[in-house]
């Protein structure tokens, strides 16, 4: 027989309270429908942010809890060494296009005169030869002026998302070197959406579905939420297995809540 979800409820209650489930004379549960689970605040999007690229720090424009909005440059390093770097691509592009065009009229030329009989099959050979090197050497340029532009680009720190900054871990002067593993310089959060996280019993977890309506508590404040996360292994691996269940919800700009504080989620 399918239990309903008013009884889901009242079953989930119960095993989050840990009491043990007695029916009272109003057919409510008596070990209290109004049980909830012990949760931790998490934001729901947290970006942390570096370049490819090394440098040295010339700007870090924002502060930890300055609100940033998407694509705003954040930091930037000296830019100095990426605008030669383009400058020089440039140039290189520019001098080996002209070079393609004489190794192209060359062919064209040597084209002409095989077809005349003025010259061998391996001289027209040896100007396809020349052409195709030309080519190749200049789309080669092309390529490192196109990298060189994305470097200069990489070198300032752009954020992806409307948020707050939530770590800073640059300063002017600090030498950045990506070469192997690009470092997270600031860290910014999507604070108009945070996730509730609790750890709940196997039995527990299994009466509760995706998109499921629940409360956040918080500081005596009470947010309206749904399950966006069910846990599908433990995350303790000693004793019973507990899982984790988010709870989605978006909190008032009036109110700023704090990633870590404690939070009670009481599922409908």
């Amino acid at each position: 027989m399918l239990m309903t979800n008013p009884m889901k409820s009242l079953l989930l209650a119960a095993l989050l309270s840990g009491a043990p489930l007695l029916q009272a004379a109003d057919g409510k549960d008596a070990a209290g429908a109004t049980a909830g689970a012990q949760a931790t605040l998490h934001w729901a999007r947290r970006v942390e942010l570096g370049t490819p690229v090394s440098g040295v720090v010339a700007e870090v424009l924002v502060e930890v809890g300055d609100r940033v909005a998407a694509d705003q440059v954040l930091l930037r390093l000296d830019p100095r060494r990426f605008e030669a770097e383009v400058a020089r691509a440039r140039a290189e592009v520019r001098r080996l296009e002209l070079a393609r065009g004489e190794a192209k009229q060359e062919l064209e030329r040597a084209e002409e005169l095989y077809a005349r009989t003025v010259i061998s099959a391996h001289d027209l050979e040896q100007a396809k030869i020349d052409f195709a090197a030309a080519d190749a050497e200049y789309a080669s340029a092309h390529a490192a002026a196109t990298q060189a532009r994305m470097d200069l680009q990489d070198s300032a720190v752009r954020s992806p998302i409307e948020g707050v900054v939530v770590q800073r871990r640059a300063e002017v002067g600090q030498t950045v070197v990506s070469r192997l593993e690009s470092r997270p310089l600031l860290v910014v959060a999507d604070n108009t959406a945070m996730v509730a996280r609790a750890r709940l019993g196997a039995d527990a977890v299994a009466l509760v579905r995706p998109g499921q309506q629940a409360t956040v508590e918080v500081g005596g404040r009470r947010y309206t939420g749904s399950v966006t996360e069910l846990g599908l292994e433990p995350v303790e691996e000693f004793g019973s297995p507990e899982y984790s269940v988010g709870v989605s919800f978006s909190p008032v700009a009036e109110v700023p809540l704090r990633a870590g504080l404690s939070a009670t989620v009481e599922f409908k």
